[in-house]
């Protein structure tokens, strides 16, 4: 008899976990905390908001309040998650720079500051190094952390790949070796996106294939996988066929549709300054020439939502595809070098390269003005 009550009672308790994971969620995970301290002073920051977010899609993960000299941020994490570059901000109430970055000291190089870290699960301790006014709306505030996590600590050394020069195996050999000694490293990947074309491709390759299997999974080990197997035969020509994705998330395969009409392709980002202010320009171009001129803007952010944010802001009223990581990221990467931008092509109307530019210019250098006289 009493047997039977304490099982129906676990039954109970169980029943009741069940439930409590049906409702919250159940698996393995854990916390990122950040911890701030100014170390008690007067800073001017006492009761403002911070802003900690991705680095590289601009989006805030979790905001705190200065009280007291101190401050925590604290996101969940799930068994999934993947460290990323972090960076936290502080309003500046100036609308021509609304954050600023707070910096935080390389124990490596003594007088470096970095702008930027990896977040991984744990906690992280920060205490004020300094805070630097050189104006009333220009701060700079640096904290020095309690330890430095091991995917930060790769930034923080700043490696960088060795190219092709006279002394190749020493290079090779140099190369190698870093990878070998942090073979998790998602900066060194990100190191090895940059170098790729500095790098003979069979060494970039071997250099690729010494990463953990772990990062195998990750887009930017699958971006550099698949742009490596790539064979790009037809030079700078725009591709017949792509994968973009459209702002309702559709898929589309063809993007120079009418062979009676020049086309411009503009590869931009929506955290890229330089393509922002490029716009106004493409408005003038399409405005004046959108009759003999079909006009597509390309976007490789890594973030949707801050795609479509920028773009319901920007309100460029001619086609806008999302190019997502895969084989037509890797194909358009090898044709154009995607890692810097803003970038145009202007083709003609069987995707044939007239013209090219990287960056921002102003003057006869402008896309409108540039891309007007070829037209003419």
């Amino acid at each position: 008899m009493e047997n039977s009550r304490i099982i129906r009672a676990l039954s109970g308790v169980t029943g009741l976990l069940l439930m409590i994971c049906v409702l919250w969620g159940c698996g393995d995970s854990s916390e990122m905390v950040i911890r701030g301290d100014f170390r008690g002073g007067n800073t001017f920051l006492e009761g403002k908001k911070l802003y900690f977010g991705n680095a590289e899609t601009r989006n805030f993960v979790d905001t705190a309040v200065v009280r007291e000299g101190k401050f925590e941020f604290k996101v969940k994490t799930d068994e999934g998650f993947v460290p990323f570059r972090a960076a936290i901000v502080f309003e500046t109430g100036n609308p021509d720079w609304p954050h600023q970055l707070v910096g935080y000291k390389n124990p490596y190089f003594k007088k470096t500051s970095e702008s930027n870290f990896y977040a991984e699960p744990g906690v992280m301790e920060l205490q004020l190094d300094t805070i630097q006014v050189f104006t009333p709306k220009n701060k700079v505030v640096t904290f020095k952390m309690d330890k430095v996590n091991r995917q930060t600590e790769v930034l923080f050394r700043h490696y960088a790949f060795k190219g092709n020069t006279k002394d190749k195996t020493d290079n090779s050999d140099y190369n190698e070796s870093i990878v070998r000694k942090h073979p998790y490293s998602l900066d060194l990947l990100r190191t090895l996106n940059y170098s790729k074309t500095s790098l003979e491709t069979r060494e970039a390759k071997h250099l690729l294939s010494l990463f953990d299997p772990e990062l195998h999974s990750n887009p930017g080990y699958i971006a550099l996988k698949t742009y490596f197997e790539y064979e790009n035969k037809t030079g700078s020509d725009f591709p017949t066929e792509v994968a973009l994705k459209t702002t309702d998330d559709k898929s589309v395969s063809e993007v120079l549709v009418d062979s009676s009409k020049h086309n411009l392709i503009v590869f931009w980002a929506s955290w890229c300054g330089p393509c922002r202010m490029e716009i106004p320009q493409i408005k003038k171009l399409y405005e004046s020439k959108g009759a003999d001129l079909n006009v597509v803007s390309i976007s490789v952010d890594k973030d949707q939502n801050a795609w479509k944010k920028a773009m319901e802001k920007e309100q460029m009223p001619w086609k806008q595809f999302l190019l997502p990581v895969g084989e037509t990221y890797a194909m358009l990467d090898k044709k154009y070098n995607l890692q810097t931008i803003p970038i145009w092509v202007l083709l003609d109307g069987n995707g044939k390269v007239v013209d090219q530019h990287v960056g921002y210019d102003t003057g006869d250098n402008a896309v409108d003005l540039k891309v007007a006289a070829l037209l003419k």
